[in-house]
């Protein structure tokens, strides 16, 4: 995997997987995941996701335009996109080995445990999200353009934080010089990056909170996968 300084101007895609309901007792994780990427660096990394596309309709049939959606891919029906399931978990490991060989991208997740979480699920989940993408950006610099700022685009407008608490938080993170403009809701099915996202979500609450299929020990090495992404331990939080 290539070494590149990440600082600069930046995108955040970010997808949640759970809700932050308090009264399901067996629906007791929140997770929010993040990709940041520098904006010299998209072009590069969309470009990685579309050839991954290529090798996916050649290999397994799927089409480019196809949303991989983690819960659909890897849930219970047993041949969605006519592909059997262990087709669409080699699909779904193709999507995490992009993200990992790009230098370029940089996985943040944020697990909460809403037995023992005392505040707001979802502007607690938001706050750590931005203070690991800020501390990110403010280490490190990138070798074309020394600019900060953060544009976050979420899968729909009911993920992006509100905006009655947001200006609490770029207080508190001063983070106000960085964040430009209010995140903002995007289609999930136009954007390579938050359907990575999705999924990144989705494997990290299996593997705190497994169901179906990831109750088997043959889904294990599928999660470990997604674990590996996270060998930094500041860009994998809890609150508990």
């Amino acid at each position: 995997m290539r070494e590149r300084s990440i600082s600069g101007m930046h995108l955040l895609y970010v997808d949640e997987s759970g809700d932050t309901g308090r009264h399901n007792p067996e629906n007791h994780t929140f997770v929010l995941c993040g990709l940041l990427v520098h904006h010299a660096d998209w072009h590069e990394a969309q470009g990685a996701f579309r050839d991954m596309r290529l090798r996916l309709r050649m290999n397994f049939g799927l089409p480019t335009e196809a949303e991989i959606h983690a819960s659909e891919l890897l849930g219970r029906s047993p041949h969605h996109f006519k592909l059997d399931r262990m087709q669409r978990v080699k699909i779904a490991l193709h999507v995490l080995e992009v993200i990992r060989e790009q230098g370029m991208l940089t996985p943040i997740r944020v697990v909460v445990d809403k037995r023992s979480a005392a505040e707001d699920l979802l502007s607690a989940a938001w706050r750590s999200m931005l203070s690991a993408a800020k501390n990110k950006i403010d280490n490190t610099r990138h070798s074309t353009c020394s600019s900060h700022g953060l544009i976050v685009i979420c899968d729909d407008h009911r993920t992006a934080p509100a905006s009655s608490w947001l200006e609490w938080v770029k207080s508190e993170l001063d983070i106000g010089r960085l964040l430009a403009d209010q995140p903002f809701g995007r289609d999930s099915k136009a954007s390579d990056f938050l359907q990575a996202c999705d999924l990144i979500a989705y494997l990290t609450k299996q593997t705190n909170e497994p169901a179906g299929f990831f109750r088997q020990n043959k889904s294990r090495w599928l999660t470990k996968r997604c674990d590996r992404l996270f060998n930094d331990p500041a860009l994998s939080i809890s609150i508990k």
